[in-house]
């Protein structure tokens, strides 16, 4: 895929991707439809995929056009070509233009005076519809052809809770999330980004609990995006991450919550946050997002409080395990071995006899290994992607102790580095720890245990620093607020975070059951 070089603008000016920022000359719409369609087809450069019917034998003569593949041809037939030629065979004499297309079933998107605006609306998947005598075109949306199945998402899996994910269609996100938020206030803004690919972008929020600065931010981040070209929302994220404050945009922590599951997204929603939909993925982008944010599960809400908080823990656990654990044997075993116990240094000493390389170099070879099956597994094919990558996990390691080439002690603890990897509920987030280890390792083998507390502290401070859409990235901890401890670390009980009517305080939710 060809990049282009882009230049980063001031976030004031206006944006460049969308339709009505291009100054192009407008074309008038003539009576005829032929010409019309001349015209539009010139256009577009007459590409093999518009598809052009005519029908000019009829009382009011008309033509249609659409893109093949991206409209339902089947739909076309019984949302326009048919309504529009039973009326016109049934009154001769009477039927004007614009009577004709108030008889068509399917939506109208709008309806332009102009061959540009009506070709730009084809390439968004629209039907025109030209009627003979009538200087304007009918654009027709809602025709669109099928799109793959609604299913559970396979990255953020539950064992309690729906079994709906997002779908690469916009229309059907839309809707997903209308029948988990039931809310007049519910807003959806539409806009358009990318001058090659003019990809549709949709923001969600709710009108009087979203952050009115949040919401001007991310128009502007979006706004001063110089884009040609938009594909998925994961390219979004990171133009927008590069108008943050400096130093956010090389983070490896990500500042933006991907979400797959409309349940999380409606959830985001009613916290007051805002949610990106992109066209063409079933990505879903959550502004503002924090630290704590990526280890929260939909599950979590589902189950027990004692049960989620028991679980919500243990990825706080696995999380530092991933992080810290190669570090620290490195650590200890190459400058610290008087903070283990005898037996179990006696124990280590031993397996390392014989071992060519140095715990660091040991450890680092053991986890690029794991990496490279990791990704390997990854890429295949899933009938025998997992396989590959356990035999070959527990080949490698059985043939390289037997080698020689490192002691069991490193297996156990490169394995358990790597199955803590993968308890995080974000993938992207988990990213993250799988980057900074290695520079923890550069550390460790350093300068031991100092060297681990201090690149501790540099990542803190740049933790501190962040900013997600002008929010702290460590709130509710930094800045400290008590409120938003009861669902960081913990996660209380609804009762208690919805201030229950035993307690003397007023809750209208419960007043509106009884």
């Amino acid at each position: 895929m060809r990049r282009k070089r882009w230049k980063k603008r001031a976030l004031t000016t206006p944006p460049s991707s969308s339709a009505e920022s291009k100054q192009q000359p407008k074309t008038a719409i003539e009576a005829s439809c032929e010409e019309n369609i001349k015209k539009t087809l010139n256009v577009l450069h007459h590409s093999s995929d518009v598809k052009v019917s005519y029908f000019l034998d009829l009382p009011v003569p008309f033509a249609i056009c659409w893109l093949l593949e991206i409209v339902d041809n089947q739909k076309v037939n019984e949302s326009v070509i048919h309504p529009l030629v039973n009326n016109t065979d049934s009154d001769k004499e009477n039927k004007s233009p614009v009577e004709l297309a108030d008889s068509i079933s399917a939506p109208y998107h709008k309806i332009t005076d102009s061959i540009e605006e009506a070709a730009e609306s084809l390439i968004h998947g629209h039907v025109i519809v030209w009627l003979e005598g009538d200087k304007t075109a009918y654009c027709i949306s809602g025709l669109g052809s099928p799109t793959r199945e609604i299913t559970e998402p396979s990255s953020q899996t539950v064992i309690r809770g729906p079994r709906l994910g997002f779908v690469e269609s916009l229309q059907i996100n839309t809707a997903l999330l209308r029948r988990q938020i039931r809310n007049t206030n519910l807003r959806f803004q539409s806009m358009y980004i990318g001058s090659d690919t003019q990809t549709e972008v949709q923001i969600s929020y709710l009108t009087g609990k979203v952050d009115e600065n949040v919401l001007k931010e991310l128009y502007k981040r979006l706004h001063a995006i110089r884009a040609e070209e938009i594909y998925e929302s994961g390219m979004l994220e990171e133009y927008l991450g590069t108008f943050g404050r400096k130093g956010s945009w090389y983070s490896p922590f990500p500042l933006a919550q991907s979400v797959e599951r409309p349940d999380a997204v409606a959830s985001a929603i009613q916290e007051g946050r805002i949610a990106v939909l992109v066209d063409n993925t079933p990505f879903v982008l959550i502004y503002p997002s924090t630290f704590f944010q990526f280890f929260q599960s939909a599950e979590d809400y589902y189950q027990r409080f004692d049960f989620s908080t028991l679980i919500r823990m243990l990825r706080f656990l696995a999380y530092f395990i991933s992080l810290y654990l190669p570090s620290l044997y490195v650590a200890i075993t190459t400058f610290n071995p008087e903070l283990i116990a005898t037996d179990l240094l006696v124990s280590l000493s031993t397996q390392r006899e014989g071992i060519p390389f140095p715990a660091f170099i040991e450890a680092l070879l053991m986890e690029i290994t794991f990496e490279i099956l990791r990704e390997g597994g990854i890429r295949m094919p899933r009938t025998i992607g997992p396989a590959i990558s356990i035999v070959g996990a527990i080949v490698l390691g059985e043939s390289a102790v037997m080698a020689g080439l490192v002691s069991p002690a490193v297996v156990i603890v490169v394995s358990l580095t790597a199955i803590s990897s993968f308890v995080a509920p974000s993938y992207d987030f988990s990213i993250s720890a799988r980057m900074l280890r290695f520079f923890m390792m550069l550390f460790a083998a350093s300068y031991g245990l100092f060297g681990i507390l201090f690149f501790s502290l540099i990542l803190l401070i740049h933790l501190v620093s962040l900013d997600s859409m002008g929010k702290p990235y460590m709130s509710p901890l930094a800045p400290f607020d008590l409120k938003g401890q009861k669902d960081t670390l913990l996660r209380l009980p609804f009762w208690l975070r919805n201030a229950p009517i035993f307690k003397g305080k007023t809750n209208k939710y419960r007043e509106n059951v009884e």
